[in-house]
């Protein structure tokens, strides 16, 4: 009796929970949803930039004129808001929901400055996409910023807990031999002589 009365206690436990699975143990958690794909604003189709208005003082401001300033804004939201859906999506993805919005890749770099030449190399497709940038306001043209090809975090070893000596096998299995000779740097002895005498005897 008071077997069943424990296990009835624990199924309801688990049971508030989140369910048990075919086990009777607590239900694996759901895995993580896809990522939705991003709103990627369309490429502008001309360039509001190059008609903004000039009015002279005392000129009449036209509803036209309004409306060209307005258009200018939108550019420079719609970059912010091209980078910012990209950001953290592999470049493979990057470049098809840019190219279907009428976009033109023109320049790739990895983050550390390296020009990437071939645009159309399958091996970059898996890399991070960290920055798209308008070549120019109001154009299609974009160049991408993206990850280095190969993790280039430095990690030290986890010395916690451990003896100076302990710590220095570790390191050394980690890192080899890091010591460098020492060497003492010869200096000329200056004490007593005048200021052209010193100048004299460094330059000589």
């Amino acid at each position: 009796m008071a077997d069943e009365t424990i296990k009835t206690a624990m199924m309801s436990r688990v049971a508030l929970a989140g369910g048990t699975g075919p086990t009777g143990l607590p239900a694996p958690a759901p895995p993580p949803a896809p990522r939705p794909a991003p709103a990627v604003p369309v490429a502008p189709a001309s360039n509001p930039f190059e008609d903004l208005p000039l009015p002279s003082p005392g000129d009449r401001i036209k509803a036209d004129d309004f409306k060209k300033l307005s258009q200018s804004l939108r550019v420079v939201y719609d970059a912010f808001m091209l980078s910012g859906a990209l950001f953290g999506r592999s470049f493979g993805e990057a470049k098809s929901l840019l190219a279907a919005q009428q976009y033109v890749v023109t320049s790739v770099m990895s983050v550390f400055g390296s020009e990437i030449d071939n645009l159309n190399d399958s091996s970059l497709d898996a890399r991070k996409v960290i920055q798209v940038i308008p070549a120019k306001l109001g154009e299609r043209n974009v160049a991408v910023v993206l990850t280095e090809a190969v993790e280039t975090r430095r990690f030290a070893p986890n010395l916690l807990g451990l003896s100076y000596r302990e710590a220095s096998e570790r390191l050394r299995a980690t890192l080899g031999d890091i010591t460098y000779p020492v060497s003492s740097m010869p200096a000329t002895q200056l004490v007593g002589l005048t200021l052209a005498e010193a100048k004299q005897s460094t330059q000589g």
